[in-house]
C-alpha cells in the first residue's frame, strides 16, 4: 500500500478535551526505506556490522537528519526493536535491525517536538509534547493514528507544559507546567490531583515530572527545592532534596531506589552558551548523596528558550548504571554506587541533548545538535 501524503485527522477521544482549530492537521509523510547516502530531505541510515556480544562503546547505527537539523529527544520502543526521535516537527519511527524509517509523523502546527515517552507495555502508545504550548498527543506507532490529543492552551490553568510523564500503569497523564503539576485520568481528561494544592501567586514552576516505579509517588520541581516528593493519589507532600536551584531534567531508577537528577542554577537562558550543571544522584528515602557530578550543558535548538532536555539521564534497567550527558559532544556512563566511570562515548560532533537505555539494557541511543542519533553498545558484566 501507497502510504505517501496519507492525512491522519486527530481524533479527540477524551470528551471536551480536543479542542481542534483551523488548519489542524498531521501527515503521514511516508514509510519507506531510507537508502543510505541519499540526504536531501531525507534522513540516512549508516549500519555497522552487529557482532554477536556487542563492545561497550561500539557504534552499531548512525541515523542522519535531513540537513543536520538538532534532535531534542530519543526514546526506545518497549520490546527494544525500534526507536523514536523528533526533530522541530517531525517525529520518526525506526528499525533497529534494518535501519528502515518505518514511520515518518510530521505536525506542521507546532513550533518544535519537545519531548517523547514510548509506553512501557506491550506495543505500546507513543506520546510526543509540542514545546510551549504542547499538546500532548498519543499515537498508535505502526499507522500514526492520533488516539488521544490534549490541548493545554484551552485552558486557563497552562500557559507553558514543560514535561510530562505517564503512571506505570498508564492510567494517569503528570502534566509539569509553569503554574502547577496536575495529574489527570488519561481516559476523561479529568484533573485529579494538583499539586500543590493552592500555588502561590503566579504560580509554582515545574520543569519536571516523574513517577516512582510503583506509581504511589511523584518527584517534580518547587520554587524552594529543586525536588519535592509528594503522594501521586492525594498531591500530599512529603519530603524534599535540599538543593535550592532548579532541576531541569529526573529520572527515577527502575528498582525505585534512587532519583538522578541535574540542576541548573538560572534555567532560563536566551543565547546559545554552555552553562554549568550539577548531575546528583540521591536515595529518595534518606536523600542521602550516592554520586555528584560536575558538568556543562546548553540550549540545544539554537533559540531563546528554557534550557530543558529532559532525557539527558537514563538508567540501565537492572539499576546499576547511569547515562549522563552534560559534558559537551560526550555521553558518560557511571556505576553509581561505586562511583565510577565505566564508558565515556565520543561519537557525536556537537553538543549530546538526550539519551536513552533499551529496555533489554544492551544498548544505549544518544541524540545531539548534530543531527545524529546514534546507537552503540552498553556497558555490563
Amino acid at each position: 500500500m501507497n502510504t505517501n501524503h496519507m492525512h491522519l485527522s486527530r481524533r479527540g477521544v477524551l470528551s471536551g478535551l480536543a479542542v481542534l482549530g483551523a488548519g489542524v492537521s498531521a501527515t503521514l509523510i511516508g514509510c519507506q526505506e531510507l537508502p543510505t547516502g541519499s540526504s536531501r530531505g531525507r534522513a540516512t541510515a549508516t549500519v555497522a556490522p552487529t557482532p554477536t556480544a556487542v563492545p561497550p562503546g561500539m557504534t552499531l547505527a548512525t541515523f542522519r537528519t535531513p540537513g543536520g537539523t538538532p534532535v531534542p529527544d530519543v526514546v526506545w520502543s518497549p520490546d527494544s526493536q525500534r526507536l523514536a526521535y523528533c526533530t522541530w516537527e517531525q517525529l520518526r519511527i525506526c528499525d533497529i535491525a534494518t535501519r528502515r524509517t518505518l514511520l515518518l509523523y510530521q505536525d506542521d502546527t507546532l513550533d518544535c517536538i519537545n519531548a517523547l515517552s514510548w509506553f512501557s507495555t506491550g506495543t505500546g502508545q507513543l506520546s510526543y509534547l509540542g514545546w510551549r504550548y504542547g499538546p500532548l498527543q498519543v499515537l498508535e506507532p505502526a499507522s500514526g493514528n492520533t488516539l488521544a490529543f490534549y490541548d493545554f492552551e484551552a485552558s486557563s490553568a497552562f500557559t507553558t507544559v514543560y514535561m510530562f510523564a505517564w503512571s506505570p500503569d498508564g492510567k494517569r497523564v503528570a502534566l509539569a507546567s509553569d503554574y502547577s503539576v496536575t495529574v489527570r485520568d488519561a481516559v476523561s481528561g479529568q484533573v485529579l490531583v494538583t499539586y500543590p494544592r493552592n500555588p502561590p501567586p503566579g504560580g509554582q514552576p515545574s520543569y519536571i515530572v516523574a513517577w516512582s516505579p510503583d506509581g504511589k509517588t511523584i518527584a517534580s520541581a518547587g520554587r524552594t527545592h529543586a525536588v519535592q516528593f509528594w503522594e501521586a493519589a492525594t498531591g500530599r507532600p512529603l519530603h524534599y532534596f535540599p538543593e535550592l536551584a532548579q532541576a531541569i531534567a529526573a529520572a527515577w531508577s527502575p528498582d525505585g531506589r534512587c532519583l538522578a537528577y541535574m540542576v541548573e542554577q538560572n534555567p532560563m537562558a536566551y543565547e546559545d552558551q554552555l552553562r554549568p550543571v550539577q548531575i546528583i544522584v540521591r536515595e529518595v528515602s534518606t536523600a542521602r548523596e550516592v554520586l555528584s557530578l560536575a558538568g556543562s550543558f546548553g540550549i540545544g535548538m539554537g533559540q531563546a528558550s528554557t534550557l530543558i532536555f529532559p532525557h539527558s539521564l537514563a538508567w540501565s534497567p537492572d539499576s546499576r548504571y547511569l547515562a549522563m550527558v552534560g559534558h559537551n559532544t560526550e555521553v558518560q556512563v557511571w556505576e553509581v554506587e561505586r562511583r565510577r566511570l565505566v564508558l565515556s562515548y565520543g561519537g557525536h560532533r556537537d553538543l549530546v541533548q538526550a539519551v536513552a537505555w533499551s529496555p533489554n539494557g544492551r544498548c544505549i541511543a544518544s541524540a545531539a545538535r548534530d543531527g545524529m542519533v546514534l546507537v552503540w553498545g552498553a556497558p555490563g558484566d
